[in-house]
């Protein structure tokens, strides 16, 4: 009964197109490649996100984790998010002074008015930046486009708006390691997400992905937790 108005309540109260199982007697657990395409229909329906990033060697901080709310932009098909960079904020300052430019993002379905909000899904995209300084006009004019599509308030700070209170900089996250949580752990995927599967759910399910437990176990080793 308790699993049965557990999993209307989902159904109900989810504003996404997420691939929820449904509320049979016998539920089929969230598979892998339903979790792939969940978490990209997150990343794309919820536009904020917490970018961790860690201090530098030369700060009175050095190895202490800093997060931070920021916005991101679905603009790219393999799933890399476009960003905005500001020299003032300490994510950049963080992430400039990172040889390898890494930082994690996090992002989290909805929780106000979820009972428990543990059984929402949310996804952490682990991977490196790199800085879009030469891009043509046609490219920035594309960018620039997806990017206040999702945030129209950005057209203030956009990069290349003279006006921009702050300097700004278009960047790219591009993944390397992926760890997801659906929600509950009885019906929902727990546990890392192969890039490529990933790269390849944006538009829907992939019912033909072959998993194995040789892509698990080395996921596995990769991840930190």
């Amino acid at each position: 009964m308790l699993l049965t108005s557990l999993l209307s309540a989902l159904s109900i109260s989810s504003v996404f197109s997420l691939t929820v199982p449904s509320s049979n007697e016998w539920v089929k657990r969230e598979t892998l490649a339903e979790a792939a395409h969940n978490a990209r229909d997150l990343v794309k329906d919820v536009k904020t996100g917490t970018m961790a990033s860690v201090y530098p060697e030369s700060s009175d901080f050095a190895g202490r984790p800093f997060a931070m709310m920021e916005y991101h932009a679905p603009c790219y098909s393999n799933g890399s998010l476009a960003l905005i960079l500001m020299p003032i904020s300490r994510s950049t300052q963080n992430i400039f002074q990172d040889p390898g430019h890494h930082i994690a993002y996090t992002v989290s379905m909805p929780t106000e008015g979820i009972k428990s909000p543990m059984s929402r899904g949310r996804v952490a995209l682990m991977g490196n930046v790199t800085t879009l300084r030469n891009l043509s006009r046609e490219d920035e004019a594309e960018l620039s486009s997806c990017y206040t599509k999702y945030h129209p308030d950005a057209k203030s700070w956009i990069p290349g708006n003279k006006d921009s209170p702050h300097f700004s900089i278009w960047a790219r996250l591009d993944i390397d390691r992926i760890y997801y949580v659906g929600g509950f752990g009885d019906i929902h995927y727990i546990g890392p997400i192969p890039v490529d599967l990933y790269a390849k759910s944006e538009k829907k399910v992939q019912e033909n992905y072959e998993d194995s437990e040789e892509v698990f176990e080395d996921d596995l080793d990769q991840i930190v937790f």
